[in-house]
């Protein structure tokens, strides 16, 4: 590193750093310049297409882009999080919670930067920087003072070929494991598709449900709707006012529930009386179903907290006697799956998966020890592919830790080139 100078980010700029748009878009116009949010982009400076926005000509101008201007993520969570454009078939632009960095060509590749924003340099830098107010931010006046060791261009040059062609190899190993990840998803998909609507024996005889997405299901089985089959509950809106008689309690809301999952680690209270405590409290085998946001994610309540009550994003179904959760939580994954939930939700400023439009949900009811029995088994299955997903899972994470290990090894000298 005997050649490499230390600089600031603001003496390699061709232009001062520049905030992004203040405008929201509803638009999706191909023919329009991208706009380009925070969470339009990862870790790595891939665009999410399923996230596409754009505006008009005459609003998106004063903030196009131009190849290889850098952008940084000023305020939130993310503060910190880094972009780099590469020119799109009719342009981009930037919202106003991002920074536009544009360099000067004669001393900075742009992406030696980008690639020095993903080590740990910039990290522990990004960290100390950070404004803890209500929300975290950096602005420009503390990115021009981000400290650069910056190499000779030909360098910086050799050392983006080199992470390029050294990155794109485990790319493709990850692309690899995503795949087998996304494939053991849909396997999980199809083994429980086919329990819940065929059963478990090949020669059964079979009828025609009535339900066109459904077709044909076991000949002796019922069709029978929510409401026959078990007692639905609406959750509380939100209530963080203390009252007299009221105790605050932990509850349950959308974003804790996830596709035959909990996820309790942000659990959150507010307060309950003691009647909505009687009515909403969760009992071991209920099954939890997302009324808003996601529509339609399932998951079976072990007891795992002592005490835990619902928010009104959720609905809790606890099943009559004769009928068994764990089958009926394995059909409603199936459900939402599908897509069927979120085909029968309200439509107003969000989606919703009302009480009424629930308990009129059509289910297949299989004689109880059938049901148990087809339980028993998905769970045995879905257990093994979770396991197979899982170390899937492990492998990319170890797979990224590499690429951000090998990143920060060369950017910095480390790792000759």
């Amino acid at each position: 590193m005997k050649e490499w100078s230390e600089s600031r980010l603001k003496n390699l700029l061709a232009i001062p750093l520049s905030y992004g748009l203040n405008v929201s878009s509803e638009d999706d116009r191909e023919d329009w310049p991208r706009y380009i949010r925070i969470t339009d982009f990862d870790d790595f400076d891939h665009l999410n297409e399923g996230t596409f926005k754009s505006l008009p000509m005459f609003i998106a101008e004063p903030a196009l882009l131009k190849d290889g201007d850098l952008l940084f993520a000023r305020s939130g969570a993310t503060a910190g999080k880094t972009f780099l454009y590469s020119t799109l078939p009719n342009g981009a632009c930037y919202a106003g919670y991002l920074i536009r960095a544009r360099f000067k060509k004669n001393l900075v590749n742009p992406k030696f930067v980008s690639y020095f924003t993903k080590g740990v340099d910039y990290c522990n830098w990004k960290n100390r920087y950070c404004i803890q107010t209500t929300i975290q931010n950096i602005s420009a006046d503390k990115y021009n003072q981000l400290p650069i060791n910056i190499p000779s261009l030909s360098e910086q040059q050799r050392i983006v070929d080199y992470l390029d062609e050294k990155l794109a190899k485990i790319d493709e190993r990850i692309e690899v494991l995503e795949k087998q990840q996304d494939a053991y998803a849909r396997l999980k998909k199809s083994v429980i598709h086919q329990a819940v609507t065929r059963g478990l024996d090949p020669d059964v005889r079979l009828k025609d449900s009535g339900i066109e997405w459904i077709g044909k299901i076991p000949e002796h089985w019922e069709v029978k709707r929510i409401k026959e089959v078990g007692d639905l509950k609406l959750g509380k809106m939100l209530d963080e006012k203390p009252k007299d008689g009221y105790s605050l309690k932990p509850y349950l809301k959308s974003k804790n529930i996830g596709w035959l999952e909990l996820k309790l680690e942000e659990v959150e209270n507010m307060f309950f009386s003691e009647s909505e405590m009687n009515i909403l409290r969760l009992c071991k085998g209920d099954i939890v179903i997302s009324e808003g946001g996601e529509v339609g994610k399932s998951a079976y309540w072990t007891g795992e907290l002592q005490e835990c009550y619902i928010q009104n994003s959720v609905q809790k179904l606890t099943l009559n006697k004769g009928y068994c959760s764990k089958y009926f939580l394995y059909l409603s994954f199936l459900l939402g799956q599908m897509g069927y939930y979120k085909s029968i939700v309200n439509l107003v400023s969000i989606m919703h998966l009302t009480y009424e439009k629930l308990r009129k949900v059509v289910v297949l009811c299989p004689p109880l020890p059938e049901q148990q029995a087809i339980a028993s088994y998905l769970d045995e299955k879905c257990a093994k592919i979770d396991a197979a997903i899982e170390n899937i899972g492990k492998q990319i994470d170890a797979s990224k830790r590499l690429k951000r290990a090998l990143i920060n090894e060369v950017i910095t000298g480390q790792r000759a080139v």
